[in-house]
């Protein structure tokens, strides 16, 4: 017979919060396609965001499941194959914060760069034009 222990109830809230999270990643990745977020525009970041949000709701699913499938796997084999989902959430969560990065070095890069020589000429003419 199962019973419901209070780390069901906290298991059970993380499942909610982990899909909720999964839900709304899914609408910033919509999002990224018509507004430009230095983070999102043009790389794979929220896509491995969403595959950790994902691999985070199977690792807490195991780990709600875990007093049942310990009474029919024995606790052993399921302790052992409970945790592997949130390091493989924790790798994509790397890779997407990589990317993150070096997308924003990349951007940054490219917006910093000064004019050079006639070019800051031609952009101070241009700023008078405006004005006159």
């Amino acid at each position: 017979m199962y019973h419901i222990v209070p780390d069901d109830i906290t298991n059970s809230i993380s499942v909610v919060v982990v899909s909720i999270s999964i839900y709304y990643a899914f609408r910033v990745v919509q999002l990224s396609r018509n507004y430009e977020f230095v983070a999102l525009k043009g790389g794979k970041a929220p896509y491995y965001l969403i595959l950790g949000m994902v691999f985070l709701l199977i690792d807490r699913i195991f780990d709600l499941l875990t007093n049942y499938l310990a009474t029919i796997f024995g606790m052993q084999i399921t302790v052992t194959f409970n945790d592997p989902p949130a390091a493989i959430s924790g790798v994509f969560f790397l890779l997407g914060l990589r990317e993150m990065y070096v997308i924003y070095l990349k951007r940054k890069r490219e917006t910093v760069e000064a004019p050079k020589g006639e070019d800051i000429w031609k952009v101070e003419s241009d700023k008078g034009a405006i004005r006159g």
